[in-house]
């Protein structure tokens, strides 16, 4: 059956007026195929002088972050996050040889701990933060960091979606021309969904997540510091999000509201403060895959971020992280759906 909540986006129409919400960011602002992109770019920036290239990362994260590391040629040393509202558990002994600092929100939600970022600023440790999940939370971009580098594309139809940024002074590495292959995909499986939504044919959509995947899987085995193409180049350079961010506050709040939380369900975030956008809206599970069957029986797709990354081979020396990645499920609340929506996600998550 096809999803009422879970689809891939299609192609995010151009504003009509110029927007400096990415060019404000920084210095230099530039944009990239995808966020393991503008990461690597980074990466290369900083690594050119970086003579450790140790970086403290956290052992819950994408794959495709810790992959652009290891291709940078960084060792990587991991700290716990917790599995209460996934605070990093970061440790000052750790920080010896460190050279590079991997600093991250969840589901758009900010819980670090400011003092230690201030010491390792005092220590000379570069610090990149991963927006992409924070990228439109007013405390999504940590004043003190070093570097920017996340995607657009958990939050809008875009084909090319990284976006890095310098704080201070410019890129020393030119990006790569784009690599057309991918780009091609990307657009035909927006445009496979755009007709899933026109024709209400699932087999749209059946298409579109086999293209989408095929040209993902290709972008993992061959990621360089690929430049962005002119369309989402334009797309981003007149994007308001105005409206985007105060629905998907509002959807995740709907949510909140209409819950009735479970050991099947519990809200990993319980409460919206006043500065975060959500990307999604994300809970613990005991049984997880039983409620992922149960959510896909009423029409609702759920995602699990992130699958455990082959580069944490010592899992269980992370307890915290190990619990997250057994136990945690995500769903959309993004600007496409109604108030109703989030009405039935939430009596559907709370009958789980």
């Amino acid at each position: 059956m096809g999803m009422r909540i879970g689809s891939m986006f299609p192609l995010q129409e151009i504003g009509e007026k110029p927007s400096s919400f990415f060019s404000d960011r920084g210095f230099d602002v530039q944009y990239f195929l995808s966020g393991r992109c503008a990461l690597y770019a980074c990466l290369l920036d900083c690594g050119a002088a970086d003579e450790r290239k140790m970086a403290y990362v956290p052992a819950y994260t994408c794959e495709t972050v810790l992959a652009s590391y290891v291709k940078a040629g960084y060792g990587l040393r991991f700290y716990d996050v917790d599995t209460d509202e996934l605070r990093p558990h970061f440790n000052y002994e750790d920080l010896e040889n460190v050279s590079v600092l991997n600093l991250c929100g969840y589901n758009g939600f900010s819980r670090y701990d400011k003092a230690f970022l201030l010491a390792c600023k005092r220590r000379n440790i570069t610090i990149i933060q991963d927006t992409t999940h924070s990228m439109f939370s007013n405390d999504g971009h940590y004043e003190g960091a070093d570097y920017y580098a996340g995607s657009v594309r958990k939050w809008l139809g875009i084909a090319s979606g990284g976006v890095a940024v310098k704080k201070s002074g410019s890129f020393s590495i030119q990006p790569l021309a784009a690599d057309e292959e991918h780009l091609k995909g990307r657009y035909k499986a927006m445009e496979y969904r755009k007709l899933a939504i026109k024709t209400g044919k699932d087999s749209y959509n059946e298409l579109a997540s086999s293209v989408f995947w095929e040209t993902e899987m290709r972008l993992r085995r061959m990621f360089d510091a690929f430049a962005s193409d002119e369309k989402s180049t334009n797309i981003l350079n007149n994007l308001d999000p105005a409206q985007m961010i105060a629905k998907r506050r509002a959807n995740y709040q709907t949510v909140l509201d209409s819950l009735q939380p479970s050991s099947q369900c519990r809200p990993i975030f319980p409460s919206l403060d006043d500065v975060t956008c959500p990307s999604h809206f994300s809970f613990y599970s005991e049984n997880r895959a039983k409620a992922q069957q149960q959510l896909e029986q009423q029409g609702i797709k759920s995602t699990i971020y992130w699958p455990l990354p082959p580069m944490l081979t010592n899992k269980e020396q992370y307890q915290h992280a190990s619990y997250i990645y057994d136990h945690v499920a995500s769903v959309q609340i993004d600007q496409r759906y109604s108030r109703e929506d989030m009405e039935y996600l939430g009596k559907e998550l709370s009958s789980l």
